[in-house]
C-alpha cells in the first residue's frame, strides 16, 4: 500500500504544480510574449566543484535544467528558442575536457533520435548552427541526422549553436554575400566579357564602328589617284573615327572593361569617365592645327590642281567632310556629325544600365547568409552566473534585446528565473519597439 500511496501523492502534487504553472503563464500570456529566447549555458564546471560532483556532472545536471527550461518556453508559446551549446574559442580547452562534452551531445542527440519525447510533443524542429565541419564525423551525422528527421516540424524552432562564434558567422555571411555576387555577374558574362548584356552591346557598337571605318577607308582608296592629295583624305577619315565616340567607346572596352569589374568600371557607371574640358580644349586645338596643315599642304604641291577637277567630279565638295553623294547613308550622318549625336544617347543609354546592375552587397544579403538567418533577432538573451558578456555570441540579433543575468548558475536556473525574464521584457516592450520602427 505505502507504494501506492507514495504514487498517488506524487501524481496529485504534479498535476497541482502543472495547473499552477499553467495559471501563470496564462497570466504572462497577457503582456507581450517574446518570439525569440535565447541561453548561455554558463556555470557548467563551477556548480560541479561547488557542490564536489565529478567530473562532468556539471554538464549532466545542466542538460537536465534545460530540458526544463525549453519545456516551459514552449507552453508559453516561444517559438525559437537558441543555445550557445559549444564555442569555437571552446576547442582550447582541455583536450579530454572537449572529448567530454561531444560525448555527452553525441548520447543526448542520438537520446533525442530515439526516444523524440519533447520534440514531437510540441513539433519541434531542430538546427545545429555554426561551423559543423569543426564537429567530430560521428557527431556531425549524428546532428544532420536530427536535422532531417526533424524537418517536417514547424511549431516550434529550437537553435542548438556548437561549434559557434558570433565572429565567424558575419565572416561566413560575408563571404557567401560575395559569392553570390560573383555567380550572378558570371551568369551575365559572355566569353571574354566582364559584364553580360552591356559589354555584349558595346563590343557589337565597336565592332560595327570599325567595319565602317574600314568601309570607308576602302572607298576613299579606290577614290584616290596615285600621287594625289586625297590619300590626306583616308587618315582624314580614321583620325575622326577615332575621335567619335565609337573610339570611345572602343578605349573602354579594351582599356577599362579588361579584367578590373570593381574598379574602373564603377567610375564608368558613376559617370567620371566623361572626357575632360581640357582634353575637349587640346583635342579642338590638335583639330586646328591639322586643319592648317591640310591648308598648307594644298597650297604646296601644284598636282593638287591638275586632279582638282577629277576630285570635284567623283566627290563632290571634299576632303573637309561635307558631302559624299557615292557613300551610304550611315556615312553621310558621321560627317553631318548625326551619327555622333546619336552614339552619344546610346552610351548615356549604356551607362544608366551599367548604374543598374552595379555590383552592391546590401545588408539583406549578409542576413539571408547569416548561420541564424531562419530565426528572426534574440529578444531576450539570458546568461546564467551573473555574468552580462555576450561571450561573442549572437553579437548581430540581440541589437534591440533584452539582457537578464541572474547570478545563479546555470543548473540552478528554473522557471522562476524564466519568470522574471519575461516580465522584464514586457516591462522594456515598449522601448524595443520604437527601436524597431526606428531602424
Amino acid at each position: 500500500m505505502e507504494p501506492q500511496k507514495h504514487s498517488l501523492v506524487g501524481r496529485l502534487c504534479g498535476s497541482s504544480i502543472s495547473h499552477m504553472r499553467r495559471f501563470l503563464f496564462d497570466v504572462l500570456s497577457a503582456g507581450p510574449i517574446p518570439n525569440h529566447v535565447a541561453f548561455i549555458l554558463d556555470g557548467n564546471r563551477r556548480y560541479a566543484r561547488k557542490w564536489k560532483l565529478g567530473e562532468g556532472m556539471g554538464h549532466r545536471a545542466g542538460f537536465l535544467s534545460l530540458m526544463s527550461l525549453i519545456k516551459y518556453c514552449y507552453e508559453l508559446q516561444i517559438k525559437y528558442i537558441s543555445i550557445y551549446a559549444f564555442s569555437i574559442d571552446n576547442f582550447k580547452r582541455k583536450p579530454h575536457e572537449v572529448k567530454y562534452v561531444m560525448d555527452l551531445m553525441l548520447e543526448k542527440i542520438e537520446g533525442m533520435l530515439k526516444e523524440k519525447t519533447i520534440v514531437e510533443e510540441y513539433g519541434v524542429r531542430v538546427y545545429f548552427i555554426g561551423d559543423l565541419k569543426l564537429l567530430d564525423d560521428n557527431v556531425r551525422h549524428a546532428a544532420e541526422q536530427a536535422m532531417k528527421a526533424t524537418a517536417k516540424n514547424s511549431r516550434s524552432i529550437l537553435l542548438i549553436c556548437v561549434p559557434y562564434t558570433s565572429t565567424d558567422e558575419i565572416v561566413h555571411a560575408a563571404e557567401e554575400s560575395c559569392e553570390q555576387l560573383c555567380d550572378e555577374l558570371q551568369a551575365l558574362k559572355p566569353s571574354g566579357a566582364p559584364f553580360g548584356k552591356i559589354s555584349e552591346e558595346l563590343h557589337e557598337m565597336v565592332h560595327a564602328a570599325q567595319e565602317s571605318s574600314e568601309q570607308l577607308g576602302n572607298e576613299l582608296q579606290a577614290l584616290k589617284p596615285s600621287g594625289a592629295p586625297f590619300g590626306k583624305i583616308n587618315e582624314i577619315a580614321k583620325e575622326k573615327l577615332s575621335g567619335t565616340p565609337f573610339g570611345k567607346i572602343n578605349e573602354i572596352a579594351r582599356e577599362k572593361l579588361s579584367g578590373a569589374p570593381f574598379g574602373k568600371i564603377s567610375e564608368i557607371m558613376n559617370g567620371k569617365e566623361e572626357e575632360k574640358p581640357e582634353e575637349r580644349e587640346q583635342g579642338e586645338a590638335n583639330g586646328e592645327k591639322r586643319e592648317d596643315k591640310s591648308e598648307e599642304k594644298s597650297k604646296e604641291p601644284s598636282e593638287e590642281e591638275k586632279h582638282e577637277e577629277l576630285g570635284k567630279e567623283k566627290q563632290g565638295d571634299f576632303p573637309n567632310g561635307e558631302k559624299l553623294e557615292n557613300a551610304s547613308e550611315e556615312k553621310q550622318e558621321l560627317s553631318n556629325g548625326k551619327l555622333e549625336e546619336k552614339s552619344e544617347e546610346e552610351q548615356k543609354g549604356f551607362v544608366k544600365e551599367m548604374k543598374e546592375v552595379q555590383p552592391n552587397i546590401k545588408l539583406s544579403d549578409i542576413e539571408r547568409n547569416m548561420y541564424m538567418g531562419v530565426a528572426p533577432d534574440v529578444d531576450i538573451l539570458v546568461r546564467s552566473s551573473g555574468e552580462t558578456r555576450l561571450s561573442n555570441f549572437l553579437l548581430w540579433q540581440t541589437w534591440n534585446g533584452l539582457l537578464y543575468s541572474p547570478k545563479a548558475l546555470w543548473p540552478e536556473v528554473g522557471l522562476e528565473h524564466l519568470v522574471w525574464a519575461i516580465l522584464n521584457f514586457q516591462r522594456a516592450h515598449p522601448l524595443f519597439e520604437k527601436r524597431k520602427k526606428q531602424f
